[in-house]
């Protein structure tokens, strides 16, 4: 794939190939970290731009079929995601790969919620019901059936869930995200919780 990549934007220019062919050594050898792929990626350097694109494509992509649940969707908001992260990668402050997946994450998530709210509105409803059912841990649940309850979960429910639990924002950033208050989030997730037990205690129930 890089070769192509060489073929396509350098053939024609033999100093810049020369260079970016020690480039993609370098990276295949696995010489590169992380910081200097980014300081390649703010160069404009379309292989580095690759290889950081490669290196965060499934995860993004995972994270945002968590927001979409469409495939198509997916491909259209990691696109224009994705445009936006080598477009602004200029005003990015390294502080450890954590800060630049978190930074790409973030971007992820709010083109896949503008796309979500241009389709179809997200509702938050704050009621909360009198009591929390109580379940204890038990090895046999299946974490796949935990995935399809979550799936199933009212687009409110799931969001903040998903958020909170599996990529680890704290509510101060949810609320911003997602333009509610830090309250609402809270019960978002914890009626996400309750109904995920329910439906977990129903499956018991039935023998599932």
């Amino acid at each position: 794939m890089y070769r192509i990549l060489i073929f396509i934007f350098y053939s024609g220019n033999f100093k810049l190939t020369i260079r970016v062919i020690r480039l993609n050594k370098l990276i295949k050898k696995d010489l590169l970290e992380i910081k200097e792929v980014i300081h390649y990626c703010k160069s404009g350097n379309q292989i580095a731009q690759g290889v950081l694109f490669n290196g965060h494509y499934q995860q993004m992509y995972n994270l945002s079929m968590r927001i979409l649940f469409n495939h198509h969707d997916v491909e259209d908001a990691l696109s224009i995601s994705f445009t936006k992260v080598f477009k602004s990668i200029q005003r990015f402050e390294y502080r450890g790969d954590s800060s630049l997946i978190k930074w790409i994450k973030t971007i992820v998530i709010n083109e896949s919620i503008r796309y979500l709210n241009n389709k179809n509105k997200i509702s938050y409803n704050d009621d909360l019901p009198e009591f929390e059912p109580n379940i204890s841990y038990d090895a046999d649940i299946d974490i796949e059936q935990v995935y399809t309850i979550i799936e199933a979960l009212p687009l409110g429910y799931r969001m903040v869930f998903n958020l909170f639990a599996i990529e680890g924002f704290s509510h101060k950033e949810i609320s911003e995200m997602l333009n509610i208050t830090e309250s609402t989030s809270k019960s978002q997730l914890r009626k996400a919780r309750i109904n995920i037990i329910e439906r977990i205690n129903k499956s018991k129930e039935n023998g599932n």
